[in-house]
């Protein structure tokens, strides 16, 4: 509950009681409103109550059209992290389920987007011409990097890495179903707000707003585990799990950085940033991605999940190296299919590398690993887990287009 609101005259005059205002068409404040109010007074949304991690907001436009809808209002930050603003007053005949959903289904079809799709749309709701994304951001932040502004946002998108927030009056209802809605799309790495506004007024068209944290998403640490397979000892699988971003859930609050990162993810987000930036000689290829803990993962063209993963364990004395995995049961049949052409991919890939069984001999990974001790520095463990890395991308990434336009030939 909101409690009420004074003005205090600085000339010793009483307090001066505000009046609570309801929104609504009759005075003009409808959810046009606002829109338009948060739209150009961005301070407004508590976005450092919710996740600091997608401040400062940076006006981009309202109505933003996706396959999916037009989302009110759209905000971006310095690290290309987008916020999508949904403005409800619940009185209007929407089930606040049916808003939630439509708000996930916005970011749902923006994780599709290349760069040029969201330079393309932005520019197309505000009218203005350019790079608005970024020239936005530039204006705010001098000095800042264009190609990696738009590498930043488009690594964001493509992870889901979303602030979603619902801002109206009244949102005081249904927070628990709100809550299972929210836990069914836990596996993306979106945030989510519930925020409600109040308005009050002073007698003198004067206006005052108190914007209120219904309900949040907390961030979770969820771990990526490396388990080395009884009885063989050079096998290791990479669960399928969240990368060093954030995803929705409740835990206690800890310290984190700009990026949102814990300190411990920061570790080690600095160890393998070299591995990150490596450059690809595929240009088609996407940049490689952080996975806590201890892994990067690039996704490899197939109609299912698969990717290759860069990968160390065990510190000083343990192993490091690369290899695939993926969700069932494409990626079984991806690695029987090029079994067929193990010779040859084996003899593109570094010594060592074998397809080797694992999972308890129900599945079978494609890996080159290496004793870490091997190597004297971390330099040279990260140069050789780039190039390794970059080995897989080109033998790999043509063999399984060319088999995916087998498919499509054989289908028609």
């Amino acid at each position: 509950m909101f409690g009420d609101v004074f003005l205090l005259e600085r000339d010793g005059s009483a307090p001066v009681r505000a009046e609570r205002l309801a929104f609504g068409h009759t005075a003009g404040r409808n959810e046009a409103w606002l829109r338009d109010t948060l739209f150009a007074h961005p301070d407004l949304l508590p976005v450092r109550d919710i996740d600091p991690s997608f401040g400062p907001l940076i006006p981009l436009c309202t109505e933003l059209q996706s396959r999916a809808g037009k989302s009110d209002i759209a905000f971006i930050n310095r690290f290309g992290r987008l916020t999508l603003v949904e403005c409800k007053l619940w009185r209007n005949p929407e089930a606040r389920r049916e808003v939630v959903a439509q708000t996930l289904d916005y970011a749902r079809a923006i994780t599709r987007w290349s760069y040029s799709d969201l330079q393309r749309q932005v520019a197309a709701a505000s009218g203005r011409r350019g790079n608005v994304p970024f020239e936005c951001t530039l204006a705010q932040n001098p000095g800042l990097s264009e190609p990696q502004f738009v590498d930043d946002t488009m690594r964001a998108m493509r992870s889901g890495r979303f602030l979603l927030v619902i801002a109206g009056d009244g949102i005081r209802e249904d927070v628990s179903g709100i809550a299972e809605l929210i836990n069914r799309n836990a596996a993306s790495a979106f945030s989510f707000g519930l925020v409600e506004i109040a308005l009050y007024g002073f007698g003198d068209s004067s206006l005052a707003i108190q914007p209120r944290v219904v309900a949040k998403t907390q961030i979770i640490e969820r771990t990526v585990v490396l388990v080395r397979d009884a009885g063989q000892p050079d096998a290791m699988t990479v669960s399928d799990d969240t990368d060093v971003g954030t995803s929705s859930g409740v835990s206690a609050e800890v310290e984190r950085n700009e990026l949102g990162e814990s300190p411990a993810q920061a570790q080690y987000r600095v160890w393998w940033t070299p591995v990150i930036k490596a450059p690809f000689d595929d240009p088609d290829q996407e940049p490689a991605k952080l996975y806590w803990r201890d892994n990067v993962r690039i996704p490899l063209p197939w109609p299912t999940k698969v990717w290759a993963s860069a990968y160390r364990y065990g510190g000083d004395t343990g192993m490091m190296g690369v290899g695939t995995n993926g969700q069932e049961p494409g990626y079984s049949e991806m690695i029987s299919r090029l079994e067929l052409q193990k010779k040859a991919i084996i003899a593109e890939l570094p010594d060592g590398t074998a397809f080797r069984p694992f999972d308890g001999g129900k599945r079978v990974t494609l890996t080159t690993q290496k004793k870490t001790r091997e190597f004297t520095s971390d330099d040279e463990r990260r140069r050789w887990l780039s190039s390794t890395l970059n080995s897989y991308v080109n033998a790999l990434r043509p063999r399984l287009k060319a088999l995916m336009q087998e498919d499509r030939l054989e289908q028609v």
